[in-house]
């Protein structure tokens, strides 16, 4: 069982959480999470908004909530892997505390009071550790994230169970230490500008040393009518940088993330077929 509180915790007087918060022109969800966050017990965080060429004022409520909070400016471009990689940049320039601890989140989620307690305390007896806030639906109260398993040959995710070992994580509610972000580096803005960015960057991590995790202990609310994956079947939207099934970024993931001995295999099934279903409506056979 988790400890209750951090007081009295000399080890966590010094240390702050930053908080990468991607944003566009979605000041009424974005200003719930504001309102979350706000509630939160602990107290020493300091919230990064990344607010990619929002018109609706975003950042201007946020400020009237936490003046202090640091404003990051894109121009509608960046999407959410270049939204991710500002934060990294701002962070390697700015933060000189490597045990400082860094949450990846979006704006259409709500956690109780104490989420960002409970996972420093997990992270403070798990080191070289990525951490996963659990996804529970708002919807039907199920959890629909406990980390991925990756089927390579066939090209296919799946939530893993309990006890098997996670191939890779989103960044919906991912924690971690400054020093092991440097360690994994930024994420890559034009080969993965958006789907699939959280995967590679998480697979990267696990490459070089450090485990990936998830516990019930930490977890928060999904809203799942303004998150996940939307079909397209017309050629445009197929290959927007929106798209899920967009092949050139398909096959950069594949490129970039994939065993060796399954490259041809997760290709074939997981750009050719795809793109084939999409396109025209039926499957290669």
């Amino acid at each position: 069982m988790m400890e209750k509180s951090l007081e009295g915790k000399n080890v966590w007087k010094e240390r702050k959480v930053y908080i990468l918060l991607p944003v566009h022109n979605r000041k009424k969800i974005t200003e719930e999470f504001i309102k979350n966050l706000l509630h939160q017990t602990f107290k020493n965080f300091v919230l990064l908004l990344i607010d990619d060429g929002s018109t609706d004022g975003t950042s201007e409520m946020v400020l009237s909530y936490l003046p202090d909070a640091v404003i990051i400016r894109g121009k509608g471009n960046w999407w959410w892997g270049g939204a991710l990689h500002q934060g990294y940049k701002w962070i390697k320039r700015n933060v000189h505390n490597g045990d400082d601890f860094v949450l990846m989140v979006n704006d259409d989620v709500s956690f109780n009071n104490d989420f960002l307690e409970r996972a420093l305390l997990y992270l403070d007896h798990h080191p070289d550790t990525l951490l996963l806030a659990q996804g529970k639906s708002m919807q039907t109260g199920e959890f629909i994230d406990t980390g991925t398993k990756v089927d390579w040959k066939n090209f296919s995710f799946r939530n893993a169970g309990e006890d098997e070992e996670i191939d890779c994580l989103a960044t919906r509610g991912l924690f971690f230490r400054v020093k092991d972000f440097i360690k994994i580096g930024g994420f890559h803005p034009i080969l993965l500008p958006h789907y699939l960015s959280d995967y590679e960057f998480t697979i990267r991590a696990k490459r070089k040393g450090l485990s990936l995790k998830t516990t019930s202990d930490v977890f928060l609310w999904v809203n799942e009518a303004t998150t996940g994956y939307h079909e397209v079947k017309d050629m445009k939207k197929v290959f927007s940088k929106k798209s899920s099934i967009n092949p050139f970024y398909l096959t950069m993931f594949i490129i970039l993330s994939c065993p060796w001995k399954y490259k041809l295999s997760a290709f074939w099934n997981g750009v050719v077929k795809k793109s084939w279903y999409y396109l025209f409506g039926r499957s290669i056979k």
